[in-house]
């Protein structure tokens, strides 16, 4: 059994490894961006739609057919995480506020919160509930095994260890900061790298949202 972990571990993470490296080489495949059309989001102008995956959580079954019809920010952690998906969380909160209070014209998009746990051993149902209700009731949690992950994970590039080789309880999880936006037809429309500011990530949405929907 450790052996096929070990097995498993590697070709996930050559998996991941060119996931990343495929997602930087087409975010600017098309050509660069107009100067200041969006200064800090990774932007892809050639969008792929993501693979078929079932993950469940207190709102019940999550596909890759339910993220379309609108926008969706989507954070990989763990709920017992004490610094990145908290602060994650909070930012989205505060990016939420921030456009419902925008005046600007035209109004402000619309979006929904997706936090997909990478500790599916700790992170029932009832806890992710209890979790991201503290931040937001509107947002949803969802996870299932490295099976049912792999592919969500694999299209995006997620990187994620746990280290729970000696305790099986109270243990970290090490596991990608970035913050992916999901467009209404259900492709990767950018990335938000940390360090994450809300004021910007609000003005980079907009841009997003205003440019429409690339080809692809």
């Amino acid at each position: 059994m450790k052996s096929e972990a070990g097995i498993w571990l590697l070709v996930a993470g050559a998996v991941l490894t060119l996931g990343g490296a495929y997602l930087a080489w087409s975010s600017f495949a098309a050509g660069p961006l107009p100067a200041g059309e969006v200064p800090t989001a990774s932007v892809f102008r050639e969008r792929q739609p993501l693979p078929a995956f079932e993950l469940r959580g207190p709102q019940g079954v999550l596909t890759d057919v339910d993220l379309r019809g609108g926008w969706t920010f989507l954070f990989f952690g763990y709920t017992q995480c004490p610094d990145v998906c908290p602060a994650a969380l909070a930012l989205m909160k505060e990016v939420g506020v921030a456009l419902k209070v925008d005046k600007a014209v035209p109004p402000a998009p619309t979006f929904r919160v997706v936090f997909v746990s990478v500790d599916p051993r700790r992170d029932s149902a009832e806890l992710l509930g209890q979790y991201l209700g503290a931040f937001d009731p509107a947002f949803i949690g969802v996870s299932g095994d490295d099976a049912a992950l792999a592919p969500l994970v694999a299209a995006l590039g997620i990187y994620y260890r746990r280290n729970d080789a000696t305790d099986g309880k109270n243990y970290t999880v090490d596991h990608s900061a970035a913050i992916h936006l999901i467009d209404p037809q259900g492709r990767l429309a950018a990335v938000f790298s940390p360090p994450q500011d809300a004021a910007k990530i609000v003005a980079d949405f907009r841009r997003i949202v205003a440019s429409g929907s690339p080809r692809g």
